[in-house]
């Protein structure tokens, strides 16, 4: 029970704030709407120009992410293991992974025709 009062606190706490949050937003609405419309687009000039040179400048503040990497190591003739397994493994086409119902489907129609092995 104990639980359950707290949880009705804190719902009505965060319904509360989430009230009083629209509220002053709204004010802040009316206030802006007030104004005189050369000033209204001034203000939101300087606003959009401090936002956009924010962004501009956390690019040269903040330090760029460190990227690693380990380098692929080309196959040569002078390892002919790592070639003959490249050209013995399966095909590495870019075949969508069928469903269960499509491979039943082949199944089915190929069942006519033997199996080579």
């Amino acid at each position: 029970m104990n639980t359950e009062n707290k949880q009705s606190k804190n719902l009505a706490t965060r319904i509360r704030e989430a009230i009083r949050f629209q509220e002053w937003i709204d004010r802040l609405d009316q206030n802006d709407q007030k104004l005189d419309p050369a000033k209204r687009k001034k203000k939101w000039m300087i606003i959009l120009v401090a936002s956009f040179l924010i962004y501009v400048i956390s690019f040269f503040v903040f330090p760029k992410p460190a990227i690693t990497y380990e380098p692929i190591q080309p196959v040569s003739e002078e390892n002919p293991d790592t070639a003959k397994t490249l050209k013995h493994k399966k095909s590495l086409s870019f075949e969508m992974p069928v469903d269960s119902f499509e491979t039943i489907l082949k199944q089915e129609i190929h069942e006519s025709i033997p199996e080579k092995k």
